[in-house]
Formats: structure tokens, C-alpha cells, sequence
């Protein structure tokens, strides 16, 4: 039968069409520029480091300290999270929580005042904080909430 011939040629030429080169050769383009998309505003690269589906969401949003604190909190997480499984890991491990985790929550409240009139900030700020048990310093807490009430 024709068909049962055709069901198998149909099937290789979409496994063809989807393979990682075609996808590759069809969207990359050298002469667009990288920082533009279709319609002409600015794109947000995320980089691969941010990991969490709430620091995704908010990372384009937020001011360039921001955005370093944010990768620097992931980090953060991601080393502390790890299992030590030998002596050479557990130094590696060690530098980097150092590297990653020491004064982070000085850094977190440093960035609260910083953007203590900026509420979209505030706010990601403050759920980030409850997300990764950031605590606030008697500074921050004094801080006025810059949104408007109701929000």
C-alpha cells in the first residue's frame, strides 16, 4: 500500500526538518542585530546562570545592580545546594559559597536602599528576600514602602 510507504517518508522529512542544525541554520541570522527584536525594542538576554522561574521573570525589569545581584543570588543557591562528595569538591564548594554567599544579605538591603522609591523594584526585591530567607537589616525596615496601597 502507498500510504504505509509515505507515513514513514513523511515522518523522517519533519524529524529532518526539526533536527538541531535546521533549527540553527533557520534562526540565525548574521546580519540582525542581536540586542533588537522584530519589533525594533530592546531584548533582555537572561543568562543561563538564572535558574529559578521568578528571577527569569523579573531579571529584564530590574536596574543593571540589580540584575548582577540577581545572578550572584543564584549562584549562591546553586553552590550552597550542592553535595560535597569528595575533599576536592568540598574545597571547590567552599570557595564558591565564599565566592557567591558572604554579604549577600548586606548586598540585598544595600540594593533596598537604593531603590527604596522605586516600587516594582521594592517589591521583587522583597519577594526575592522571602524567597531565600534575606534578612533585613533595622535600616531597610525603616524604609518606607514606595507602592501605592492596595498593592
Amino acid at each position: 500500500m502507498p500510504t504505509k510507504r509515505s507515513a514513514p517518508t513523511v515522518l523522517l522529512l519533519l524529524l529532518a526538518a526539526c533536527s538541531p542544525r535546521a533549527v540553527e541554520s533557520e534562526t540565525l541570522d548574521p546580519q540582525a542585530p542581536a540586542a533588537v527584536d522584530t519589533t525594533g525594542n530592546a531584548r533582555c538576554d537572561v543568562p543561563a546562570e538564572l535558574f529559578v522561574a521568578e528571577d527569569i521573570r523579573m531579571y529584564c525589569a530590574m536596574p543593571g545592580d540589580v540584575q548582577a545581584f540577581l545572578g550572584r543570588e543564584s549562584a549562591c543557591q546553586h553552590f550552597a545546594g550542592e553535595e560535597a562528595y569528595d575533599e576536592d569538591r568540598a574545597r571547590e564548594l567552599a570557595y564558591a559559597i565564599h565566592e557567591y554567599c558572604d554579604d549577600r544579605a548586606a548586598l540585598f538591603n544595600q540594593l533596598l536602599q537604593r531603590h527604596a522609591d522605586n516600587c516594582l523594584v521594592h517589591t521583587e526585591l522583597m519577594l526575592l528576600g522571602t524567597r531565600n530567607e534575606l534578612v533585613l537589616d533595622t535600616r531597610s525596615r525603616a524604609l518606607p514602602n514606595p507602592c501605592p496601597r492596595g498593592m
